[in-house]
């Protein structure tokens, strides 16, 4: 395989971008046909590089300057990350109806966040990053300006801490490159802005962030794509970060405080999902559980814990493409789109938290306890998606953009995947967890999976479920479903601790006297009229305070 062939997944987005708005200059319209081909044209160049040689294939092409590189690398863990990028993307594309300007806009920003998963450095993931995080604002405001979205800063935060990070592995151990990082670099205090780094890129907190605010829009075009190119980034520097730390993050700590936040935001998100007033609120915390969840089976450090979550994250990607196709009305599209999001057995989601939660308990110690916390999170979120089904639909998006059949058709597809979860694991999972911890692949092969001190038989325990889940529902049917409103377990405060918060302090105000001191219009005036001397003073009396 040449090594050029690593630029057909960035380069396919792009070329189709640029052919959908040249052909609409010239006054042509392509449809949606141009920008299909464009994202599943990623997704095909993603198997084809992979799947045939199973071996990392890296190109440099020159430098970026100040001793950083121009490295791409397709690996196991960009190959995973990537079809969790591109795939979901490339269906939404492919089905919702859009302006040209949206199409153009979506696959530059799917090129993006693919040339952040294959930047061999961490400075070329932070700039590509950014460009995606741009992409997306800019696609959030031609969909509907007045609608939810997230601030510019609060898009580029996680990537600006993450070019300090590169720059302090530049400068400390000569390059920036994950594979040749001396392991010595990766200091705690590092590795603290690089979690910090994670965590901003994907809105990891238990607070309600972008991820579950998007989904409140009047439209969901765009919501969909941002999700699906932007939400895995975080996640995938966390992975990362085992290659940087030769297998295991700096300190213990570290794996036990990201495991305890993931699990306190999964549980934030299952107490928010469970007193939503509608399905559509409902179906909005849906990823950030995934995500909360995925983090705490990725934090805890071991092969089992990675494995788990690249599952969990895996179903979270095919859930995006679910959710953004589903409408609001009530319907068996709906309930099935709930019982695969909740991780009803034997289902891809529900085998994923199983040996999310099993490999808590092999890690031991206080991580057992996260276990624990997890499965509480979990029964939690159960409850809410049986309160859901009941639920008025909410704020319906345009009928135009909603495609009951394929929705229900992907939920479905995730529960009927849950015998298969060895094969995923084996095929999908595993080969990551070789790349970034340097471990044997875990054992089970595509029946069973193989942990520490058990053994899960997948396919004759779940299949016997599934078929049994099938019956049931053939003698059944829907009438054994309740769809009348519950009452919610508990109420949480009206707007939240964290918003009432956020509010509390945007309310505040500077003294009268000092405002000017504040006032950017007033400080560039002074600038323009001050004396050169005074400047010359001042950035004399700055250069002795920075070098005390």
């Amino acid at each position: 395989m040449p090594s050029a062939a690593v630029l057909a997944p960035v380069a396919l987005p792009l070329v189709a971008a640029g052919v959908i708005a040249v052909f609409r200059l010239a006054g042509m319209s392509l449809g949606r046909v141009a920008a299909a081909i464009g994202a599943w044209g990623a997704v095909a160049a993603l198997l084809a590089v992979w799947i045939p040689v199973r071996s990392s294939l890296e190109l440099t092409l020159g430098a970026l300057g100040y001793g950083s590189s121009f490295d791409l690398r397709i690996d196991a863990v960009t190959f995973a990350f990537g079809l969790m990028i591109a795939t979901p993307t490339a269906v939404l594309l492919t089905l919702q109806p859009r302006t040209w300007q949206e199409m153009s806009i979506s696959l530059v920003g799917l090129a993006s966040a693919l040339a952040a998963i294959e930047g061999g450095s961490v400075v070329l993931t932070a700039l590509a990053g950014a460009t995606a995080g741009t992409v997306a604002i800019v696609l959030l405001e031609t969909e509907d300006p007045r609608a939810p979205r997230p601030s510019w800063a609060t898009v580029l935060a996680g990537w600006l801490a993450l070019s300090w990070v590169g720059v302090m592995l530049q400068v400390g151990g000569g390059t920036a490159v994950y594979s040749a990082v001396p392991v010595a670099t990766v200091t705690a205090p590092l590795f603290a802005v690089l979690a910090v780094a994670a965590l901003l890129a994907s809105n990891l907190f238990p607070w309600r962030t972008w991820p579950a605010d998007l989904w409140s829009r009047p439209s969901l075009r765009a919501a969909g794509i941002t999700v699906a190119i932007l939400y895995p980034l975080g996640f995938y520097l966390l992975v990362r970060a085992y290659e940087l730390g030769d297998g295991r993050y700096p300190h213990p700590l570290f794996h036990a405080g990201l495991a305890i936040l993931g699990v306190t935001a999964a549980f934030a998100a299952a107490a928010r999902a469970q007193a939503a007033a509608t399905r559509r609120k409902f179906l909005g915390e849906v990823i950030p559980f995934f995500g909360g969840f995925a983090l705490a089976s990725i934090a805890i450090g071991t092969a089992l814990g990675l494995v788990a979550g690249l599952v969990l994250l895996a179903t979270a990607a095919a859930m995006v493409a679910c959710l953004a196709l589903l409408p609001d009305r009530a319907g068996l599209a709906a309930m099935v789109s709930i019982a695969a999001a909740v991780g009803l057995p034997p289902g891809l989601a529900f085998g994923a938290r199983v040996i999310g939660i099993e490999a808590t308990f092999e890690a031991g110690d206080l991580l057992g306890l996260i276990g624990v916390a997890a499965a509480a999170a979990w029964a939690l979120l159960m409850v809410g998606g049986a309160r859901a089904i009941g639920l008025p639909g909410g704020r319906g998006h345009p009928a135009t953009e909603t495609f009951a059949g394929v929705s229900m058709a992907i939920a479905m597809l995730t529960l009927l995947a849950g015998p298969a979860i060895a094969a995923v694991q084996t095929g999908f999972a595993n080969p990551v967890a070789t790349e970034v911890m340097s471990t044997s692949a875990l054992g089970g092969g595509l029946i069973t999976v193989d942990t520490v001190s058990s053994v899960l038989p997948a396919v004759t325990l779940f299949a016997p479920l599934l078929i049994l889940g099938v019956l049931v529902y053939a003698v059944a049917g829907t009438s054994a479903i309740r769809t009348q409103s519950r009452a919610a377990l508990f109420k949480l405060p009206e707007g939240g601790i964290w918003q009432r918060a956020r509010e509390t302090v945007r309310a505040l105000t500077v003294p009268e006297q000092y405002r000017s001191i504040l006032n950017i219009r007033e400080l560039e005036i002074a600038a323009v009229g001050g004396q050169p001397l005074l400047w010359l003073a001042a950035l004399a009396a700055l250069a002795f305070a920075v070098t005390r």
